[in-house]
């Protein structure tokens, strides 16, 4: 009897993910036919506009103080004085800063891109995949972003012949998937993968297993709430990396988030930042090939 209670722990996420998983498809299907579903996205939308500026802002604040606080990306990747990590240091200073004043943003985000392959050559690069996020912000941001001072004699050539207006479409998406297979990557990583780390720290502090601390479950142990963690978070990741039911995926992502940065302290803040700026912009929708349409037209 007592293995059958530690076995519904692991039975119960498993098959509560996959039917959310299988409504979720059901439910995307209709709900594009739904006029009611389709007026509220269009009035979601009406906050879009300022989604490259909150994305934009977010990340060249968290490069810059990652660069004055001595770590790229985040506090686990902490950069010592050697002359590669202070090129990398003030490099990323210099895109952070680029980036928070609108300066040739899009050339800054090859900049974001150059600093995370710099990465895999100095960190594990398990743990590099785990901020893979900024790939997916870097491209979201290189293919809506039009300001004045962005290389216009560099990227002129291909604008003229229509790659950006062309592909801009498809950058919500991108950022989404990248989005969402970063998320069950870290998710994973910092479970299964993670050699016991999860379990360990959840041992260090008890309290965290609000199961059995505030409900007093007691056959629900540490094990069990990192497993069903990891099964909720690589639903989450899945349903917001192929586009089903992103905005309400985005609700809980950003909640869980924000309940994650409270739980966890400051040294978080620069892993939620991202996701954070990521939800408002999957939660207002994608405008950017709609108002593209209208100037050619």
């Amino acid at each position: 009897m007592g293995q059958d209670n530690q076995l519904i722990w692991y039975i119960t996420p498993v098959v509560v993910c996959v039917a959310i998983l299988l409504i979720a498809i059901v439910l995307e299907f209709f709900a594009k036919k739904s006029q009611a579903i389709r007026n509220l996205a269009e009035l979601l939308k009406s906050g879009a506009f300022l989604s490259p500026t909150i994305l934009t802002i977010a990340i060249g604040v968290l490069l810059i103080i990652g660069g004055v606080q001595d770590f790229l990306f985040g506090p686990a990747f902490t950069l010592d004085t050697s002359t590669f990590h202070t090129v990398i240091k003030y490099g990323q200073i210099a895109v952070g800063a680029c980036l928070v004043l609108g300066v040739f943003t899009r050339l800054m985000t090859l900049g974001i891109i150059a600093l995370f392959i710099s990465a895999f050559f100095i960190f594990p690069t398990l743990s590099v995949l785990d901020y893979s996020i900024f790939v997916g912000v870097s491209i979201f941001l290189f293919l809506i972003h039009k300001d004045a001072l962005s290389f216009s004699f560099f990227f002129e050539p291909i604008g003229k012949k229509g790659f950006l207006d062309r592909y801009r479409k498809y950058a919500l998406p991108i950022l989404m998937f990248i989005t969402g297979a970063s998320i069950t990557y870290s998710i994973l990583h910092h479970t299964w993968l993670s050699g016991g780390k999860a379990v360990a720290y959840l041992n260090a502090n008890p309290d965290l297993n609000i199961i059995r601390s505030i409900f007093g479950v007691s056959s629900f142990t540490n094990e069990h709430l990192v497993f069903n963690i990891c099964a909720v978070g690589v639903l989450m990741g899945i349903l917001l990396a192929f586009g089903l039911l992103e905005r309400i995926t985005a609700i809980l992502i950003g909640t869980a988030t924000i309940i994650l940065l409270f739980v966890i302290g400051p040294n978080f803040l620069p892993i939620a930042l991202p996701y954070i700026a990521v939800t408002y912009i999957v939660i207002t929708g994608n405008q950017f090939e709609e108002r593209i349409h209208k100037e050619i037209s």
